[in-house]
């Protein structure tokens, strides 16, 4: 995990003439190896306490590595593992404990994370507006490092900024009957529309109103469809997707929708935005197949075509 390091190690007590392989089983080299690992640890530290911005400059370039040793060598993590940093939504780089005590009151031994910027775009700017904070854990070795923290430090628990709603994006707006009756309404009225199996779908007041709708995979199926693509594509089973369409009750468009339905002379409206809704959902959530995007358009078109005969 040091191939960053270059370097002539002098030491007269190495045998030349053999191959790599016996050189690393040497006792020597192992000793070697072990003091040049915790060197590496010490400058690090040192740099984190010396020279914070610098450190911060170089953790992009280096982080990878230094995951990757911590999960290869417990000795360089146990001595590597109080300047791990991490960037941060806010714009700067934190330490796991800083980010947890800050939003400890919000959501407690939970940690909150952006795994692809681009398409979690919409749900970083929700937890943004609602001051809520993750961390971005998108290389590559990151979903194996998460596992490993969660093994470490025990009671802490991560989740993509997709798998799950906090409760601080939420709004309490409605009683307890009111909030099952509209579950039940958008629940019916989305089902009869939607063909996609094991889709569960729930009705939330999210306090960022012109959101019609989000999707979330639970943090479960995302581990298990990344431990599957790390394998070449390897299938996993017949595991379903556990995925949830969240419809945002605050929303003017989710609330129109409620009182369309029912309505046979806009029967056709209300599916082309049902359909419409999810397909903007999944757009935030992940591409959609050549198939979908294609009717996507379509649809699109269609209810461009509608809007301005409207004006008209």
């Amino acid at each position: 995990f040091l191939l960053l390091l270059k370097g002539v190690i002098d030491c007269p007590d190495l045998p030349l003439n053999v191959s790599r392989s016996f050189l690393q089983n040497d006792g020597y080299v192992r000793k070697i190896s072990e003091h040049i690992s915790k060197k590496v640890a010490d400058k690090l530290n040192s740099l984190f306490k010396t020279e914070r911005e610098n450190y911060n400059k170089y953790w992009d370039d280096i982080n990878p590595f230094i995951k990757f040793g911590c999960m290869r060598d417990d000795k360089f993590y146990d001595r590597v593992k109080d300047i791990l940093i991490f960037k941060s939504t806010e714009g700067d780089y934190t330490l796991l404990k800083d980010y947890l005590n800050r939003n400890s009151s919000k959501h407690k031994d939970q940690v909150f994370y952006v795994s692809d910027e681009k398409q979690q775009a919409q749900y970083i700017r929700m937890f943004k507006e609602n001051g809520l904070e993750a961390l971005y854990l998108d290389t590559i070795i990151d979903g194996p490092f998460i596992n490993f923290l969660e093994m470490k430090e025990s009671g802490i628990r991560f989740s993509s900024v997709d798998s799950d709603i906090s409760e601080a994006l939420k709004e309490k707006t409605e009683t307890e009957k009111d909030d099952k009756e509209l579950q039940e309404s958008l629940e019916s009225l989305f089902r009869d529309f939607l063909d996609v199996k094991d889709l569960k779908i729930q009705a939330e007041a999210l306090k960022t109103p012109d959101v019609p709708a989000v999707i979330l995979l639970s943090e479960q199926s995302r581990r298990m469809q990344e431990l599957s693509r790390r394998f070449g594509g390897l299938s996993m089973g017949a595991l379903p997707e556990d995925r949830t369409l969240v419809l945002n009750k605050r929303n003017v468009l989710i609330q129109r929708l409620c009182e369309l339905k029912g309505r046979e002379d806009r029967k056709a409206d209300v599916e082309m935005i049902c359909r419409h809704v999810y397909d903007l959902a999944m757009l935030n959530h992940k591409p959609l197949e050549p198939e979908e995007m294609a009717e996507f358009v379509r649809r699109s078109n269609q209810l461009l075509t509608r809007l301005a005969e409207l004006e008209s």
